[in-house]
């Protein structure tokens, strides 16, 4: 399908023009209709979570919309591929064709072509989305540049330059970022091969970085603990394994051998972090012995809110245990967003825990926000396990 446009591009001109008037404004009215209220943080309890669809609906769009409308970077960047996951999700989970129409002109601006770099996994993720759209269109050709770059980078052998990265899945972020994407091609094309290869990815970044007693993962082999010493958990990187695999489960099919790993990784990890919630519902950016005083972090809350209501929906995890914590999750996102749907307190990009501010703020926050309202949504729904979230037939490889 060609390649990307003009490197110098580092906005989203398409998306720009359809946000500037309010995306979605026939859903929820613009900003500007909402009754006016001073930004939620963490000290601020005045708000209520939408509970019912269509405040969750409402809220869903503002989000987006703010989103949007102040675009960052590249597309096919990951921060802005995790927000175009949490679009698809937002499409899957309302039938708006509002958010299928701003994800297909973004990957048709881009050429559906993924990240330049053929191992990095990063790279990657922007495919989820077009592999999504490549299955609702029955458009072959829309998996097609990630298809060859699999197939590079299965053919060649890993050559990563620091002596930490051993592995392509070498850092705990890696397994929200492709895995998901492989797995939807080999879905798509019936090619198990693709599925096989990032299963021994996926079980070689298990083995280096996860902690059996802790049931968490640490970021990356530099903050493997030397005998003795402390242990340090991010939370977002945590975040991001546990909403990966719920992405993978989605794809991965019923009957596979190794689907009962990664089940059991869900639970044992939905326990552990549901046992570190602090009372006011937002994790924070240490999991382990976090400062006295340090700020809730909003996009490890997000993923941990949407893989948690989803192993619910999906009938994974305890009812009766993990709704009261998906509900207080909920509500500290909620306490979070301004009255234009800017999401605050998101931790920039980081590799370990770190200071977060009201002002901090970012794509894959709100991409994260939208995985999780698409989950609330079905919750409050009480529809279960819905068939909405493939609403078209998948067409055979060609």
């Amino acid at each position: 399908m060609g390649t990307r446009g003009p490197a110098s591009r580092k906005r989203h001109p398409p998306l720009r023009a359809v946000a500037s008037v309010c995306l979605l404004a026939a859903a929820i009215g613009c900003p500007g209709d909402r009754e006016p209220q001073k930004p939620q943080n963490h000290h601020g309890f005045a708000s209520v979570a939408p509970t019912t669809p269509p405040a969750i609906r409402a809220e869903m769009s503002l989000v987006a919309a703010w989103q949007l409308a102040h675009p960052e970077g590249e597309p096919h960047q990951w921060t802005n591929a995790v927000l175009y996951a949490g679009i698809m999700a937002a499409y899957r989970a309302t039938a708006d064709p509002d958010y299928l129409a701003v994800a297909t002109r973004m990957a048709a601006s881009e050429n559906w072509q993924p990240g330049p770099r053929t191992r990095h996994a990063d790279d990657h993720a922007i495919a989820q989305t077009y592999l999504d759209l490549s299955r609702i269109h029955d458009d072959p050709r829309m998996r097609e540049p990630f298809r060859a770059v699999l197939e590079d980078m299965m053919a060649q052998p890993p050559r990563w330059k620091k002596k930490y990265q051993t592995i392509d899945y070498w850092w705990a972020d890696a397994l929200f970022m492709s895995p998901p994407a492989v797995a939807k091609l080999s879905r798509l094309t019936g090619d198990d091969r693709y599925l096989h290869f990032l299963d021994r990815l996926w079980r070689q970044a298990h083995e280096l970085l996860y902690d059996a007693e802790e049931n968490l993962f640490y970021r990356d082999a530099r903050y493997l603990p030397k005998a003795g010493g402390t242990k340090i958990f991010w939370s977002r990187a945590n975040g991001w394994v546990l909403a990966g695999t719920a992405l993978l489960l989605d794809e991965m099919p019923e009957d596979h051998p190794g689907r009962l790993f990664y089940v059991e990784i869900l639970e044992a990890m939905a326990r552990r972090v549901s046992d570190l919630q602090p009372p006011d519902g937002l994790w924070r950016s240490a999991l382990l012995g976090p400062s006295p005083g340090a700020p809730g972090e909003t996009s490890a809350t997000a993923l941990f809110c949407y893989a948690l209501a989803w192993g619910v929906n999906r009938g994974f995890l305890d009812r009766n245990r993990s709704l009261p914590v998906i509900r207080r999750a909920w509500a500290g996102l909620h306490r979070n967003l301004d009255v234009e749907g800017r999401l605050g307190w998101v931790q920039p990009p980081a590799a370990e825990p770190g200071t977060v501010t009201e002002s901090d703020t970012a794509p894959y926050g709100a991409g994260a926000f939208l995985l999780a309202a698409s989950e609330m949504l079905e919750l409050a729904e009480q529809t279960g396990t819905s068939s909405r979230r493939d609403p078209t037939p998948e067409p055979s490889d060609n």
